[in-house]
């Protein structure tokens, strides 16, 4: 008889985990830096918190199986719900929401799943360097309390199928760049009318300005789902010596930079992988790279012993994983990518389902295949980039009636944001651009190049036609596995070639700003273009254009475009 030895494998795993979670509470540990100053055992449990009181009632019954974790070690709570940790000062101990249950939410919607240990607050002597926050940081939390209880809820609306909002980069600086926030992200989003489980930020929350966080905030919680955040480049403290005290006023406001947490049938982890050089080293380009730290990628270790290996593990990160894509199929980012990406496989290669999603690239929305070439011993998998919610920035890019920027990205990809739609393991991201001009409401763009010659100069898609023009469209976040179709005045379908090359219409809005505006950025090359050369005989008169699109996970668009052809 055969016997399939991965699910056996994968069976007894579970079967342990199971035992474990309900037996005794476990700590894996995996390297941990067991001479931490002033480590004190943290104990108390995580309950299901049957009134909504947020207090360890009698009444309340505790819950097996849940991780909680000080960074680096994770300990599994017994049956009874109780764990026993080690925690050390300037450390946030936290848990790993299980499936089927959901968190207490702060007053801004931010899941209050952690303690931060900060006995006498964020240090100003660091390192032997006095440090004068710019910022503010976390206050003194005084003694380790005896005890540390987490609240649970049962989540009535759990379901294998859900979706979710990725944001990237809402990056906004001043009262003036969050008012355009609020306009173009927060406005549409108000009452959740897309039904999302949550929302979650790849980083780069603010723009160096971390005042801003406050407001920005309460402006998110209006969309009345939960918020994850994780830090980016633009999230840090500067004037911290070193990477380990350089997100102080992000803990502040959104609690650890790195957790984990389940959704239905999916395992998130977020990952902090800006690491900061410090003040004080000015060598490296941008005083950053992208780096996942040692602690981090032990903790991860730990955290993903507990986890069955046929789940789907969501990677979100600030930085892609990749700068570099060599399957032949990707555009390579125009940022930096993850030094230490493969370390990261290698924790990850008993794994049999993972998806990635970033953000910090502003020219690009493109999904590199991590294969066999990176180290990965498993199915090809997405990393995906998530295009900027800010583009290419808030102060850049025509102005609407509103006084809202386009802030387009410089591929021509609208700014805009993701509707991540799960169904048990997989996956589908649909991109929903802002409101703005003539890409609103749809996915794609469909101009001329060249554009139509006319003796009237303010003629729009009407003149003479030049040989060799071609009808360009730009699917937005789409690539070379998605396919393009065009029916020109009702003619019978037929597929337009795909080209890496820049947006036409990126140049036209580029030259009519060149002068104007300072913090405008020249087109760049985009890997989500399509072109058909034209008839060089097309008729005198109007003529009507019909664009098909079908992207990797079957999900269709539609658009039309006319033009009118006058005579030389």
């Amino acid at each position: 008889m055969f016997v399939n030895t991965h699910k056996v494998l994968q069976h007894m795993r579970s079967m342990i985990a199971l035992w474990v979670c309900c037996s005794f509470s476990l700590t894996v540990v995996a390297q941990c830096d067991q001479t931490r100053a002033g480590i004190q055992e943290a104990q108390g449990s995580v309950y299901l918190d049957s009134n909504s009181n947020g207090i360890y009632d009698r009444g309340d019954a505790g819950i097996g199986g849940v991780r909680v974790s000080n960074g680096c070690e994770v300990a599994l709570t017994q049956s009874d719900g109780s764990y026993r940790i080690d925690l050390a000062p300037t450390e946030i101990l936290f848990i790993s929401k299980p499936a089927d249950y959901s968190l207490p939410l702060d007053e801004n919607n931010i899941p209050e799943f952690f303690y931060r240990h900060y006995p006498e607050g964020t240090p100003t002597e660091i390192a032997g360097t006095s440090v004068e926050w710019l910022f503010p940081v976390t206050d003194p939390t005084g003694p380790l309390p005896d005890q540390i209880d987490f609240a649970l809820y049962q989540d009535t609306t759990s379901s294998l199928r859900f979706k979710a909002h990725g944001f990237a980069d809402t990056q906004a600086r001043y009262d003036s760049t969050e008012d355009m926030l609020r306009e173009e992200l927060v406005n549409p989003l108000i009452g959740n009318p897309y039904n999302a489980k949550f929302g979650i930020t790849v980083g780069d929350v603010a723009f160096d300005n971390l005042t801003i966080y406050d407001r920005h905030k309460r402006m998110m919680s209006l969309m009345d789902i939960p918020q994850w955040y994780l830090p980016g480049n633009h999230d840090l403290n500067f004037e911290s010596p070193n990477a380990l005290f350089a997100n102080e006023t992000y803990k502040h406001h959104f609690g650890p930079t790195y957790y984990s947490f389940d959704e239905g049938s999916i395992h998130f982890v977020a990952l902090n992988n800006v690491e900061y050089a410090g003040v004080e080293d000015s060598s490296r380009a941008g005083n950053y790279r992208g780096f996942i730290s040692a602690r981090q990628l032990d903790w991860l270790k730990n955290d993903l012993e507990s986890v069955p290996t046929n789940k789907l593990i969501v990677i979100a990160t600030h930085i892609p994983l990749l700068a570099t894509a060599d399957d032949g199929k990707s555009l390579p980012t125009t940022g930096p990518g993850t030094e230490n990406f493969t370390e990261l496989i290698e924790i990850l290669n008993s794994f049999e389902n993972i998806y990635g999603i970033a953000g910090h690239d502003s020219s690009n929305s493109f999904k590199v295949e991590i294969n066999h070439n990176h180290g990965w011993k498993g199915t090809p998998w997405i990393a995906h980039t998530l295009a900027e919610v800010r583009g290419n920035g808030w102060t850049t890019g025509v102005v609407d009636p509103r006084g809202v920027r386009d802030a387009m990205m410089q591929d021509g990809n609208p700014n805009g944001f993701y509707l991540l739609k799960f169904d048990g393991i997989d996956v589908v991201p649909e991109f929903i651009p802002f409101p703005f001009g003539p890409d609103a409401g749809r996915r794609l763009r469909i101009v001329l190049d060249p554009i139509l010659e006319s003796s009237q100069s303010d003629s729009i898609n009407r003149g003479s036609l030049q040989a060799g023009t071609k009808l360009v469209v730009n699917l937005f976040d789409g690539g070379v596995r998605d396919t393009v179709w065009v029916s020109l005045d009702g003619s019978p379908e037929l597929p337009m070639i795909y080209t890496v090359r820049t947006d036409p219409y990126v140049d036209l809005i580029y030259q009519k700003l060149l002068g104007t505006d300072s913090q405008i950025g020249a087109p760049t090359r985009s890997a989500h273009i399509w072109e058909y050369l034209l008839p060089n005989n097309l008729a005198i008169g109007i003529h009507r254009v019909e664009v098909t699109t079908e992207d990797e996970f079957g999900q269709i668009q539609r658009a039309a475009f006319s033009f009118e052809i006058e005579e030389q």
